[in-house]
C-alpha cells in the first residue's frame, strides 16, 4: 500500500494564525484541552485536541481538523505497520523515504531531526511535495516514524505550503500524547487523564505539567 495514498489535495491560502478570545483559565484546562483517543484495536492513543475528527481504515486511522474561523482543513495520518524483530529505525525511515519518494513528485526535505515519542527515539522530517497535475500547488508534510516493538508508526500532518503553522500547535499535542503499543501489548490500561477544570476555578498556571 503506498505511503502517500492518503495525501488529499489541500487548497489552503491565506491563513493566519486565529485569534483565541474567553477565559484564559478555560483556555488552559478547559474548552481546548485534548481528549485521550484510543485507536480501536489498541495498538496507540494519542491527545486527540478540539474540533479533530477520526476515522480508523485498517492500518491507517485518517484524523482532520476544519480552521474554526475560515473553513480551511488540515489532515493527519497514523499508519501502522509490522517489522521484523530487530529492525533499525534508521534503516526503515530511509526505506520509508524511498516509498515516500515515488509517490511525491518534487520531493524536498525541509528539516529533519530525532525527537523521542511515547518513550522511544524517533525520526522527524518534514518535507515539500508538488500536487500531481498542478504545477503550481504545493503540500508541506511531517512525517514522524517511532518503532514499538515489531510494530512501526507513521505519523503525520499535511498542510498547503505555508500553512503548518496553523495547526502546529495542535501536532504537537498528539505527539506529546502519543502511545504506542507493541503487539501483545494492546490490552494495557491508557495513561489517566488530567483532571478536567470547571469554568471559573481558579489554578496556578505553573503548576501545570502541559
Amino acid at each position: 500500500m503506498p505511503l502517500m495514498r492518503w495525501l488529499i489535495p489541500l487548497f489552503l491560502v491565506g491563513l493566519s494564525a486565529p485569534a483565541h478570545a474567553g477565559n484564559p483559565w478555560e483556555d488552559l484546562m478547559g474548552p481546548g484541552k485534548p481528549r485521550l483517543w484510543a485507536e480501536p484495536q489498541g495498538r496507540f492513543y494519542l491527545d486527540l485536541p478540539i474540533g479533530w475528527e477520526a476515522k480508523p481504515n485498517g492500518n491507517v486511522v485518517d484524523f482532520w481538523k476544519t480552521h474554526p474561523d475560515a473553513g480551511y482543513v488540515a489532515h493527519a495520518a497514523v499508519e501502522i505497520r509490522p517489522v521484523p524483530p530487530g529492525v533499525n529505525l534508521k534503516h526503515f525511515a530511509l526505506r520509508v523515504e524511498e516509498e515516500t519518494k515515488r509517490s511525491a513528485p518534487q520531493y524536498k526535505v525541509l528539516e529533519q531531526d530525532r525527537p523521542t515519542i511515547g518513550g522511544a527515539p524517533a525520526i522527524r522530517r518534514a518535507f515539500t511535495y508538488q500536487e500531481r497535475n498542478h504545477a503550481n500547488l504545493q503540500n508541506e508534510v511531517v512525517q514522524v516514524i517511532a518503532l514499538f516493538g515489531e510494530r512501526a508508526f507513521i505519523i503525520t500532518l499535511e498542510t498547503a505550503l505555508g500553512a503548518r503553522g496553523v495547526f502546529w500547535e495542535d501536532f504537537e499535542k498528539m505527539l506529546k500524547g502519543f502511545g504506542g503499543r507493541a503487539p501483545g501489548e494492546e490490552s494495557l490500561g491508557l495513561p489517566q487523564q488530567r483532571k478536567r477544570v470547571k469554568s471559573g476555578e481558579m489554578v496556578n498556571p505553573n503548576a501545570v505539567p502541559y
